[in-house]
């Protein structure tokens, strides 16, 4: 793909995405008769959100904060149910085939769609199972190294990872993760090998790089920006065009690689397809409440991220329809299979 295919995407993923956002404050600001029968359909409901990752990472945050945000807002009982393993097919599946009297629902990221091509069997249909109902949040990446490392930018790691094949270590949070991704694109951009290795999310990442059992970990900005304001880990760039708010002094990767692809991670959050229409509907209400309230927005502020409103489930599925092919297709070009 060309980089003005790549800029004819990102331009038309951009106006899309602000339609939407227009339209979500003009539906909330005439909605009120809808409104009270949808408070009506969670009315005594139990709500089971199911994470494909471990606790205390940014997707597992992520998900508690909409916890507590449903809890209060709604007035339901929420759970978090951390299910990690097998690139998240785990909780996918459980949700997707579960059926009991509390409402599943799935707070995943981009692996939902790419497991497609991953593996073989991952035990769910993306489209026919699952029914989107929000983007939680924009999801970014760093590319990060212990604080004293022997690396200090992204050049060093590619000269490195060329001259000595397969020996510069390099860890993700799992099989099909956003960073699994990141890091094959820099492979593939760079034309370089080095040795990539699974960990099962965020804090493995960071015991590991304590550990100096891996050079490198390619992992989200909210969970490495505490330690590397400390000193104690290193972020040689991030992921994206343009530079993170909360770390303005990293370069993007694009600033070392010119021809690394647009990658933009998130989170989101889907329902069982069977899901009735009026509980979708509620859920959706509730949640972009919780979008445009102050205590979330600062969050993601902290963490350097955006969240993204839709103003309908319709309107959430239609971007997800276009969305999920893409990393469908990025991951057939990689090559990567998991067995």
């Amino acid at each position: 793909m060309t980089k003005k295919t790549h800029n004819n995407n990102a331009v038309a993923r951009r106006t899309f995405i602000t339609t939407c956002s227009a339209l979500t404050l003009a539906v909330m600001a005439v909605a009120p008769f809808a409104a009270q029968a949808q408070e009506a359909a969670l009315t005594g409901k139990k709500v089971r959100l199911v994470v494909p990752f471990s606790p205390g990472g940014g997707v597992d945050g992520l998900a508690r904060a909409l916890a507590e945000g449903l809890s209060r807002q709604a007035g339901v009982s929420v759970i978090v149910d951390n299910k990690p393993g097998a690139g998240g097919n785990i909780a996918a599946s459980y949700v997707a085939k579960t059926q009991n009297d509390t409402l599943n629902l799935l707070v995943t990221s981009v692996n939902h769609y790419a497991n497609k091509v991953l593996f073989r069997s991952p035990g769910y249909e993306p489209y026919k199972d699952f029914t989107p109902i929000g983007y939680l949040s924009t999801f970014p990446y760093a590319f990060v190294v212990p604080g004293d490392s022997r690396f200090n930018t992204m050049a060093e790691v590619i000269a490195e990872a060329r001259a000595k094949p397969g020996t510069v270590s390099w860890g993700f949070g799992g099989n099909g993760s956003l960073g699994h991704f990141l890091g094959v694109a820099m492979e593939q951009a760079e034309n370089v090998k080095g040795n990539p290795i699974a960990y099962r999310g965020g804090p493995d990442l960071l015991t590991a790089l304590g550990g100096k059992q891996v050079d490198m970990v390619v992992m989200t900005v909210q969970s490495s920006t505490p330690l590397v304001r400390q000193g104690r880990l290193k972020a040689l760039a991030v992921a994206g065009a343009q530079r993170n708010k909360v770390l303005p002094n990293v370069p993007s990767i694009n600033e070392t690689i010119p021809n690394y692809p647009p990658l933009q991670g998130y989170v989101a959050l889907m329902a069982p397809v069977d899901t009735p229409e009026p509980v979708l509907a509620a859920v959706h209400r509730e949640l972009n409440k919780l979008l445009v309230s102050d205590d979330y927005k600062k969050r993601l502020d902290q963490d350097g991220s955006t969240a993204i409103l839709f103003p309908t489930v319709a309107a959430t599925k239609a971007f997800f329809d276009k969305d999920g092919p893409q990393w469908e297709a990025l991951t057939a070009k990689t090559g990567l299979k998991v067995e």
